[in-house]
Parts: structure tokens; C-alpha cells; sequence
């Protein structure tokens, strides 16, 4: 089994991480709890906080490149993107970056870079079923999810539900958004949505994508 390079801080379980890249490859997706550092949980969950009481998380879209666009009718939350430009921040993108070369060694998947945002759903908030990327886009090919909420209770509402593949009839699993849980997943074979959450609900979500470059250049679209 792969083993995740040495940290220079506990942010994250070796071991944890361990189970969870093999059971990414052997099913699409897995559902993992204590893989970061609680205090990571926790500073992550005070920034977005911050933030949203500030007024700069901008609605959130969907669609890709050109074709973005908001939709209160598919999808109803606030987002903010990472820059890297505090702690809590660098080091969650430190663990992401672990996880990026572990994930290659098993599966590889010639994962490239990574991006990633705070997400907020108040209350009624919902995404509904989608795909992160089309198949052969690969603009977006492993998915993860982070949830930051302390107490999350089933009837709170904002599970996670996932479909365990594209196919018809394909069996449902669903996701309790207890703080520190993690969700990784193909972003082009397990469709997924989010239940109307009955209270604001928080998270971290970020896909590491392949180069699609031409030449030298990066493909930097998102």
C-alpha cells in the first residue's frame, strides 16, 4: 500500500490517507473521518466564518469556462477562493499537495495542480446532481470535500448524496457533514448533490486537475 510522504507537521493521518487513496481507487470515491488535524478543522472553519461575515463570498456558479452561470434554481450557495494567502490556507494546500503525490503513485493519474474554495450554504441552501467534470474533460479529475461544521447532526440536512457510478440504477450513499470528514472522488464517475441544508452549513471543496496545456502553456480555466 502507498504511503503518504512525511509531514513536517501533523496536519494529516499517514495511515488514514493510506485507506483512503485504496479506496479511491478500488470504488470512485471514499468517505474518510480523521485525516487532518482537528486544529486545521477548526482554524479553516474561523476563516470562513470571518469571511462571510464580511461580505466577500460571491454567489456561486455553475457550468464551466464560458458558459458559467448562476442558478438559484440548481445550485444556492457562496463561495471564496483559496489564494494561499493565510495559514490555515497554506497549510491545508500543504496537505492537498501530499495528497496530490500519494494519489499518483496509486492511481497514476498525472494530477498536475490543484484549486479549491470555502463554500456556504444557508439555510435552504442545495446543489443539485451533478458531475464535477464531463467525461474526457478531465479539467477535473479527483474531487475533494471538507467539512467544517462542529455538531452536524443527520437532521440538520446538507447531506452529501452520491450515486456510485453514471450508470442507471446505481446505488446511493449518503454523507453526514460532521466536521473533519472528508470525501474523496472521481470528479467524472460519481455524480453527487446536496440536500437542502436546514441550517448554514460550511465546507472546503477543491479538484486537482490534469495539464491540459498546449505547448507550454497552462490550462488555467476553471
Amino acid at each position: 500500500m502507498i504511503e503518504l510522504v512525511e509531514a513536517e507537521t501533523d496536519d494529516f493521518d499517514r495511515s488514514v490517507g493510506d485507506a483512503a487513496i485504496e479506496a479511491l481507487a478500488q470504488n470512485g470515491y471514499c468517505v474518510v473521518d480523521g485525516l487532518l488535524n482537528p486544529g486545521l478543522i477548526g482554524s479553516l472553519n474561523a476563516e470562513l466564518a470571518a469571511l462571510d461575515a464580511s461580505g466577500v463570498l460571491a454567489a456561486a456558479a455553475i457550468g464551466r469556462e464560458g458558459g458559467r452561470r448562476q442558478a438559484a434554481e440548481i445550485r444556492r450557495a457562496a463561495i471564496h477562493w483559496f489564494d494561499g494567502g493565510t495559514a490555515a490556507e497554506r497549510r491545508f494546500l500543504e496537505v492537498a499537495e501530499r495528497l496530490r503525490s500519494a494519489i499518483n503513485r496509486r492511481l497514476f493519474l498525472g494530477l498536475f495542480d490543484f484549486e479549491c474554495n470555502f463554500i456556504a450554504y444557508p439555510t435552504g441552501g442545495f446543489y443539485g446532481r451533478h458531475l464535477d467534470s464531463l467525461s474526457g474533460a478531465r479539467n477535473r479529475v479527483v474531487s475533494m470535500v471538507i467539512y467544517l461544521d462542529p455538531g452536524w447532526q443527520a437532521e440538520y440536512g446538507g447531506i452529501l448524496r452520491l450515486w456510485e457510478s453514471v450508470d442507471e440504477g446505481a446505488g446511493t450513499v449518503e454523507v453526514v457533514p460532521q466536521a473533519g470528514r472528508v470525501v474523496l472522488m472521481m470528479s467524472e464517475e460519481i455524480p453527487h448533490e446536496v440536500l437542502p441544508a436546514h441550517r448554514p452549513r460550511h465546507a472546503v471543496a477543491g479538484w486537482w486537475r490534469v495539464n491540459a496545456s498546449t505547448g507550454q502553456r497552462l490550462d488555467t480555466s476553471r
